[in-house]
């Protein structure tokens, strides 16, 4: 979710850059017969870059939230651990980083343009949400397991749900949920701390249907 979310930021991203370099150093634009000063309804595209921007950001925001709430509510899981502190370590580095790209990128186009302010608003706000973030979900961020799913929440919102599951098999660190129609998602094993996976197998044994649900090659992490 956050990668294909930094995928889309970053195709809004460059033709917000061009015409902000357009409009700030005021180019001649032949073809239009005018300068980059007087586009036409350059305020409309800043505008229309700025809300599809705030659609991303927000859209994030609120799944990252929603997510480390249900997490934090144990007592709605049969297994509940908080994640592995080498995760919560990359996850540190890895918010602290997006975070500061934000505020650069943002920055960036102000200085530009002072027209872009919407977007570079945007742009700092989510870096401001991705601190607090952290900050507040750190001592938080976990895993849940339920009748029904598991939710990793941190920053990455991983959930899997049973509902049409047909296989589940370990390889590597990675576990690989086959579903109906092809579909296969996939569940970080690394996030889940080496002392509570051997819980997490047999909770997820016993909340599995035997009877529909293929298990392969998880062996390896019972006790």
């Amino acid at each position: 979710m956050n990668r294909l979310t930094n995928s889309f930021l970053l195709v809004i991203f460059f033709p917000t850059l061009a015409l902000s370099i357009f409009v700030g150093f005021d180019f001649p634009l032949e073809f239009l017969r005018t300068t980059g000063e007087n586009i036409p309804f350059k305020d409309y595209a800043f505008g229309l870059f700025a809300i599809l921007m705030a659609v991303l950001t927000v859209n994030r925001s609120i799944r990252r939230w929603v997510a480390l709430f249900t997490v934090s509510q144990t007592d709605r899981f049969v297994f509940h651990t908080k994640v592995s502190g080498e995760r919560k370590l990359r996850i540190t580095v890895y918010t602290v980083l997006e975070a500061g790209i934000l505020a650069a990128v943002g920055t960036a186009l102000y200085v530009l343009s002072s027209d872009s302010v919407l977007c570079a608003s945007v742009l700092l706000c989510s870096a401001l949400d991705n601190l607090l973030f952290l900050w507040i979900g750190l001592p938080r961020f976990g895993v849940g397991l339920s009748k029904k799913a598991i939710i990793v929440a941190d920053r990455e919102v991983v959930v899997l749900y049973f509902s049409g599951l047909r296989k589940i098999s370990l390889s590597q660190q990675t576990l690989f949920f086959d579903y109906m129609q092809s579909l296969q998602l996939t569940f970080p094993v690394d996030c889940i701390p080496e002392n509570d996976r051997n819980d997490f197998l047999h909770n997820l044994e016993a909340v599995t249907d035997k009877d529909r649900v293929f298990i392969q090659n998880l062996g390896e992490w019972k006790m």
